[in-house]
């Protein structure tokens, strides 16, 4: 029987003592070892962490280190352990992670042995049988309360590329530390300046109706989050003991069962190469959205290597579904080589931009190329206005994977039909009539066989296309009252290169 020491209406979690398979199933049902339970009073925290690998955010995210290799594969566990699997991030991600936590109990376990009718394993057999009833460990701690987390996963490809966003971040005053209210400035303005591809998630716990805050209000929000009251309270975190620390259990008849543990989630274990291919995996994943935005079809190596990506991952899941069967077989280390190959990375070829009209008015840029293509920018629409011989105004709505944004250049003007580009669709041919003063005409062609046109016959007419196998991301230029020049910014994906992992 457990016996506690807290005082009274203070009962356990459930999950303490719970067997827990390491490998592949995560909290069992089935206990196979009693003791005496230890509370503890509750604790707050507060912070964020700028993370450069999946260890570090699952620090970040108090998720024990044991568990931080096997959150990929285990099937029962903890709802922020669920919430880092849907995080997608690779090797090459950095995250921001804001973490607060209304900690309300936390529960130890002490004197810990078998529990009535539990057989100590004599064998190799035995132990097997022991640990497909029980797993490899037992839970011997439980943390009870709630949590709210926050974290911006950033996509950089290569070292350099992490070190200049992680130089960024703390030269924006955003880094690993306590939080305070001057924060939620901080990030904000680093989220609006920089040019790095990002997504955003968060969730809470403890609470039966949460309301989770906007994005601005986030840092404040995790501020109050420890003197909110839970009405919901669940077990947050736990951490996790292998059977063969248990008294009355032999550790060498244990021992199959500690070394497939360690084979599979060691130093070197195979569950590691499992991370790495699910990054790998996300990583392909991404360039494939890129690729579908745009119509790209050049990259079948790409496809190729997906397909061996897949094979390696079928392997380590066709082991880890014969430890199910036999937690004490014998397991030989698969090859797996799609790691040696490395990780793909976007790759593609920026244009000469081309540019028509004069060097009047002042000038209205575009973004990078590279940040165009991996935040996946498109043209949804164009607009022009006339009168007086001359284009007035060109707007332009762009939309990317994160947002949707107009652009307008020149002024006033007789506005002609908004002409919209829906997914799929492109520019890819121009009639511009220009001098070097003004562009006097503009008609744009689009992938489907439409058309739009705003203008005069004035100044000498100009037939450009969108090069063979690139795509027109968007437009520069310079305008004031009118628009004096147009500037076309295009590129064209290549095959993804590959680089090894950092």
């Amino acid at each position: 029987m457990v016996t506690t020491n807290a005082g009274a209406g203070n009962e356990p979690p459930y999950e303490l003592f719970n067997g827990y398979d390491s490998i592949a199933n995560g909290m069992l049902n089935e206990s196979a070892v009693t003791g005496d339970a230890k509370w503890s009073g509750g604790s707050s925290l507060v912070n964020i962490r700028v993370c450069e690998s999946v260890s570090e955010l699952a620090k970040a995210l108090e998720i024990d280190a044991s568990l931080s290799v096997s959150y990929l594969k285990v099937v029962n566990v903890t709802a922020k352990m669920k919430f880092m699997q849907k995080l997608n991030a690779t090797a090459r991600s950095i995250s921001i992670v804001v973490y607060a936590s209304h900690e309300e109990a936390t529960w130890a376990v002490k004197n810990v042995k078998l529990a009535q009718g539990v057989k100590a394993p004599a064998d190799d057999d035995e132990a097997a049988d022991f640990a497909a009833s029980y797993g490899d460990s037992y839970v011997s701690e439980a943390i009870q309360g709630g949590e709210y987390y926050a974290v911006y996963t950033f996509h950089t490809e290569t070292q350099s590329e992490q070190r200049e966003l992680t130089a960024s971040l703390k030269a924006k005053g955003v880094y690993t530390g306590t939080v305070d209210l001057k924060v939620q400035g901080k990030l904000s303005d680093f989220l609006q300046t920089t040019s790095t591809n990002w997504t955003f998630d968060q969730e809470i716990t403890g609470h039966k109706n949460p309301k989770l805050p906007n994005q601005e209000e986030l840092i404040k929000f995790a501020i109050d989050f420890p003197s909110t009251p839970l009405d919901s309270p669940v077990t947050t975190g736990v951490k996790v003991a292998g059977y063969e620390t248990v008294p009355g259990i032999n550790r060498r008849k244990f021992a199959r069962i500690v070394d497939n543990r360690d084979y599979f989630l060691g130093q070197d274990g195979v569950l590691l190469g499992y991370a790495r291919l699910n990054g790998i995996q996300n990583q392909i994943g991404w360039l494939r959205r890129i690729y579908a935005r745009y119509a790209y079809a050049g990259d079948t190596a790409l496809l190729d290597f997906e397909k061996q990506v897949k094979s390696d991952v079928a392997a380590i899941n066709k082991q880890i579904a014969a430890y199910k069967r036999d937690p004490g077989a014998d397991f030989e280390r698969p090859a797996l080589p799609s790691l040696a190959r490395g990780e793909p990375v976007l790759s593609y070829a920026a244009g000469q931009p081309i540019s028509f009209g004069g060097e009047g008015g002042g000038p209205f840029d575009f973004m990078s190329t590279g940040e165009a293509l991996r935040n996946q920018v498109k043209i949804a629409s164009l607009r022009f206005s006339d009168g007086d011989e001359v284009v007035h105004k060109m707007e332009v709505g762009y939309a990317s994977d994160r947002k949707d944004w107009p652009s307008s250049h020149g002024a006033n003007g007789t506005p002609r039909e908004i002409f919209y580009l829906e997914e799929g669709q492109f520019p890819i041919r121009f009639n511009i009539r220009c001098d070097d003063k003004y562009v006097y005409r503009m008609e744009v062609f689009s992938s489907d066989g439409r058309s739009t046109w705003c203008g005069s016959n004035k100044g000498t007419s100009h037939d450009w296309n969108v090069p063979e196998g690139a795509v027109l991301l968007g437009f520069a230029g310079r305008s004031g009252a009118v628009l004096d020049q147009v500037k076309m910014m295009y590129a064209a994906l290549k095959p993804a290169r590959f680089v090894q992992p950092i």
